[in-house]
């Protein structure tokens, strides 16, 4: 009976050592599971009134909590209708003190929500004042479905979830009920979406204005250019600078329903200027097919070095200077050869331009754009003539450009004292008052 029992243990072991592993499922949201610096996300189940936190390199949450969401059932929709939104948010303000409101039990602090985000306003959702609070109230969790739509937690959990939030970083992705998904698909699905940034990246360096445009919604608008106006804007700056280049880091992706946000670190290289920004890009779409309907960035301090490639650590002016180098070696020409500045005259607060022209049977007119530099708060200010408009250093009206005559035209401009001239600019126009050519000088540091 004894040796009966032991085999029957042996033979049931064998069978539950031969059966498959279950594979890991995570939340849909997180694209970046293993994948870049390790970062938390915070997830919220309105079914269940819990809020779980992962790791983006571990398959269980490595802290849960019990929350109440919204009266009212449902997708947040409009302004007061007592629903918690569903999608991907990030954390922007921590309020306290005198900062909360007196009417109600916001505890001693509260995350604000960047809701609507350019999807909900996409989509026609708004509404305000979403976010992460506390509560004095011991039983406010205790019912479900207990807030005017924020997520509501104990004080006391409020301060555990603390520890892994960062204002403007970290996700929050707020679901009815969470979606897993395998590791396997959020992998191929991440991927997919590196491949689309990697694209739109390479379009933008290679000054293919037809194929980095056509990453973007037809409803993008920046700075309050629709895409036809912006379109035109970005192919006004790729024929201003010689080169392009963008290299991309820090990398998250997050996913919900059919849309994706992406943030990354840009340091963005010309052979005139470079930025640096923290960049958060809101794609519409699935994967294979995602369009970017928003992106906004932060100024970052500027670095000194970036890595070129894998361990290859060069600085930003030994990166130009090699850039012009090679296009220098690439017989790189300007055209059309018959304009070109002959002089510049700085007295006083007046600048002096001769523009030359060799042949002035092709109609051109010019929009000069002066640049300078404030040398008491080191400043960037644009200038042009009189009446002209500018936006980002690019005129608005071209058909107020000044005709070209054959030989010489003297532009006058006016400065500011204590502005130094670093560049300026020669924007050429023709008859259909489209840009044709544009040519940038650059002033030495010393002159």
């Amino acid at each position: 009976m004894k040796f009966t029992f032991c085999y029957a243990l042996l033979f049931i072991s064998t069978l539950l050592f031969q059966l498959p592993a279950q594979e890991a499922k995570i939340p849909d949201c997180m694209l970046s599971y293993r994948f870049g610096p390790e970062q938390y996300v915070v997830v919220v189940e309105k079914s269940s009134q819990n809020l779980l936190v992962y790791s983006n390199y571990k398959d269980e949450p490595v802290d849960r909590f019990k929350v109440t969401s919204g009266k009212k059932n449902g997708r947040k929709l409009e302004e007061g209708d007592l629903r918690t939104p569903e999608g991907i948010y990030f954390f922007k303000r921590i309020l306290t003190g005198d900062e909360l409101p007196k009417y109600d039990d916001y505890g001693e602090k509260a995350f604000t929500l960047n809701y609507p985000n350019p999807i909900d306003v996409k989509e026609n959702r708004n509404g305000s004042g979403i976010w992460l609070h506390g509560a004095f109230a011991e039983d406010k969790t205790d019912s479900p479905n207990n807030s005017r739509g924020c997520v509501v937690m104990k004080n006391r959990d409020l301060v555990n979830v603390s520890k892994y939030i960062f204002l403007d970083k970290t996700p929050i992705c707020i679901y009815e009920t969470i979606r897993y998904d395998t590791v396997a698909n959020i992998v191929a699905r991440r991927n997919r979406m590196i491949e689309r940034l990697r694209q739109w990246k390479s379009n933008w360096e290679d000054k293919n204005i037809d194929g980095y445009i056509n990453f973007y919604h037809s409803d993008f608008s920046y700075n309050n250019m629709s895409l036809a106006d912006f379109k035109d804007f970005k192919n006004t700056l790729n024929q201003r600078y010689k080169f392009i280049h963008v290299a991309l880091s820090d990398i998250n992706i997050y996913g919900f329903n059919t849309y994706h946000v992406v943030t990354f670190n840009q340091l963005y290289i010309s052979d005139a200027n470079h930025f640096y920004a923290r960049k958060v890009q809101y794609w519409s779409g699935n994967d294979d097919n995602a369009l970017i309907l928003d992106e906004d960035s932060q100024a970052l301090p500027q670095p000194q070095k970036f890595e070129l490639s894998k361990g290859n650590f060069v600085t930003i002016d030994h990166f130009r200077r090699s850039q012009l180098e090679q296009i220098k070696n690439s017989s790189y020409q300007f055209t059309p050869h018959s304009v070109y500045l002959a002089n510049v005259s700085i007295i006083a607060d007046k600048v002096k331009l001769f523009v030359g022209n060799r042949d002035n049977s092709r109609g051109l007119k010019v929009i000069p754009v002066l640049r300078f530099e404030n040398e008491s708060d080191s400043g960037t200010e644009y200038r042009s003539l009189s009446g002209i408009t500018l936006q980002n250093g690019m005129p608005q009206d071209n058909s107020k450009g000044v005709p070209l005559k054959s030989g010489e035209t003297i532009l006058q401009l006016e400065k500011e004292p204590g502005q130094k001239l670093k560049s300026l600019t020669l924007f050429m126009i023709g008859n259909d008052n489209r840009f044709e050519q544009i040519i940038t000088y650059f002033v030495n540091k010393t002159g």
